[in-house]
């Protein structure tokens, strides 16, 4: 190995800059030495005191190179030396001074004085800090100077200029290779207007974003407000995807750790854009209804099954069943929620179309609260397959509340859809049957069931946001149906919740719709999320899919909302009642759906949901 790669394999360690330090760090100590005994004596030293400056020389060096390896000292990296590496030198010099104050004052006396006056030992003290800490300020602006380079990579403004926003600054500053240069920030803090962060400019609010980006040329976007309301930080991103540019997120983790590198940012996800604060739940209400009790969920290994398991076990349920036909995903589920020792969680492979396995399993734990979420949603497979839409979501809720009641289940719940609302498709069909089906228990007396009905899910597997996110990744294009279809949209965990908060304020046959907000229109998601990915993807419209609706609505013509006790839910007024025979046409419904007459199923889907042949043939 020659010589010069030996040099460069030391830098690049950084071994080369720790022996330079440490170097130097002993020439500092030689010079502090010198100097305190020049100025205590005024330039000449007497002879007592003269032998002892070598030894001290030799002490001092020694003690002080260990005191700084201990506080870690030569573990710095250089370009972030600030605030904690002076703190750090003053503890290590003030122990330095206390050791050799200490040694001083036990040394033997020569000719009645102490080897070393103690106004040396202190102006020793007070140079070497002072030294040690000019050395590696010197060393962080030469290596500044070295590598700040404004306006020679591709232009970033950071969105946030408090300390989350430094730290990223301090990053793109030193790290030229990165290819970034910061033009600016915006920051909501009048204080801020106007001024300079290390040499960049604070350039205006975040409602002047557009206008920003529009003038400086903005290439890529960084939201750097971590502990910001979601709110904020929605309409900042909304305004990015706007105005076309690429954008990126730092999570709420770097605060926490105290520094940022450019892997902790992280894509913008749909939960950004559309995401809004968690409605607060009765705490309590929602305990009452769980904490030391057995409570069943099926679907458990779905996207709100899962969620609505996660966060039952908060509450601590004596026993928590998981009731899921697809063991993959079952087991994947009782590992996560037993990994803090936990032994609630019980593992239940669970076919809801199966009556005898419920029974079995109803009758072993007798459940008190039982949440079904099990269900069939994909809307345009359901029409291929409307056999296994009404075996699943009929038969398989009429089992769950068939078994609720010869059990006696205290409360039952049942996970809805707005699709069931003025169905144009069969898995919207079979949902609102599944809610009929409740109502009728509730309304002969056999069931004490409530039913929570919300939009689209967020991220949920098969929905319009993985798909688009998979698309992306494969650079486009994104598939929408129709330039004017809408959906509501709601998160995972928003919508868990309020289930658990609708069924403890619920009673028996209440229909509950969570309160979505605005319905948002497909194709502008896509625009926006192809925007923030700064991916160049085109958008495709290839036409509603058999049994899609444009726009989905939360209540029938002869329904209507009114608020309940609890914010972001509406309780559902009915005025229809159901049939004589309904009970009948469900199970002759059943029947021909396992016996595959699809003649009869049609006549009976007919009957039991007048109109329902005419609205799907529109919405095909």
């Amino acid at each position: 190995m020659t010589r010069s790669s030996v040099f460069a394999r030391a830098r690049a360690t950084g071994r080369l800059w720790n022996t330079l330090l440490i170097a130097l760090d002993a020439a500092i100590v030689l010079l502090a030495t010198i100097a305190a005994y020049y100025a205590r004596f005024d330039g000449a030293t007497p002879e007592p005191f003269t032998s002892w400056v070598v030894p001290l020389v030799i002490a001092a060096t020694l003690l002080y190179g260990v005191a700084f390896a201990v506080f870690g000292l030569y573990r710095l990296v250089l370009r972030f030396v600030g605030v904690d590496t002076l703190l750090r030198l003053a503890a290590a010099t003030a122990l330095c001074f206390a050791v050799l104050l200490g040694a001083d004052v036990i040394a033997p006396l020569q000719a009645g004085m102490r080897p070393v006056p103690f106004g040396v030992l202190f102006i020793q003290a007070v140079l070497v800090f002072l030294g040690a800490a000019a050395a590696r300020m010197t060393a962080r602006v030469y290596l500044y100077l070295r590598t700040s380079h404004v306006g020679s990579g591709r232009r970033v403004l950071i969105v946030g200029a408090g300390s989350a926003g430094s730290l990223l600054l301090r990053e793109i500053q030193n790290r030229p290779d990165l290819g970034l240069s910061a033009v600016g920030f915006l920051d909501d803090e009048p204080a801020l207007k106007r001024r300079t962060i290390s040499g960049v400019p604070v350039l205006g609010t975040t409602a002047e974003l557009t206008e920003v980006v529009r003038e400086r040329g903005i290439e890529e976007i960084v939201v750097a407000l971590p502990s910001a309301p979601k709110e904020l930080v929605r309409r900042v991103l909304n305004e990015a995807a706007d105005a076309g540019v690429e954008t990126r997120v730092m999570p709420e983790l770097v605060i926490a750790k105290g520094s940022v590198d450019l892997r902790d940012l992280r894509s913008v996800d749909v939960e950004d854009l559309l995401g809004r604060e968690l409605t607060p739940i009765d705490i309590d209400e929602v305990a009452g209804t769980i904490r030391g009790k057995v409570v069943a969920v099926t679907g458990a290994g779905g996207s709100i099954g899962a969620e609505l398991c996660r966060q039952i076990m908060r509450f601590e349920p004596a026993t928590l069943l998981l009731m899921e036909i697809d063991e993959t995903r079952l087991y994947e589920l009782w590992l996560e929620l037993t990994s803090s020792g936990s032994t609630a969680p019980v593992m239940c492979i669970c076919d809801v179309r199966d009556a005898p396995r419920l029974d079995a399993l109803m009758r072993t734990h007798q459940p008190q609260l039982v949440l079904h979420a099990a269900a069939y949603k994909h809307v345009p497979l359901m029409e291929i397959a409307p056999r296994e839409a009404i075996k699943t979501n009929v038969l398989g809720t009429l089992n769950v509340i068939e078994a609720c009641r010869v059990h006696g289940v205290g409360r039952f719940v049942l996970v809805s859809t707005d699709k069931a609302v003025a169905p144009v498709n069969m898995m919207g069909l079979t949902k609102s049957l599944a809610e009929r089906i409740m109502l009728d228990a509730v309304s002969s007396g056999v069931l004490n069931g409530v039913a929570v009905r919300f939009g689209n899910v967020l991220a949920s597997r098969g929905s319009v946001v993985p798909i688009f996110e998979e698309q992306l990744r494969h650079g486009g294009p994104l598939t929408v149906t129709d330039p004017d279809v809408t959906r509501y949209f709601m998160t995972i965990p928003e919508a868990s919740r309020l289930v658990l908060q609708a069924q403890a304020i619920g009673t028996p046959g209440d229909i509950f719709v969570l309160e979505m907000g605005d319905p948002v229109r497909i194709v502008d998601l896509a625009r926006k999320m192809i925007a923030l990915s700064g991916v160049p993807a085109d958008i495709e419209f290839i036409g509603l899919r058999p049994g899609e609706k444009l726009h989905e609505s939360l209540v029938t013509e002869s329904e209507s909302l009114e608020p309940s006790t609890r914010k972001k839910i509406l309780r559902v007024r009915r005025s229809s009642a159901e049939s004589t025979t309904f009970s009948t046409d469900v199970r002759m419904l059943i029947d021909a759906a396992i016996d595959a007459r699809s003649g009869v199923m049609r006549e009976l889907v007919e009957r039991l949901e007048p109109g329902f042949a005419e609205r799907e043939q529109l919405g095909n």
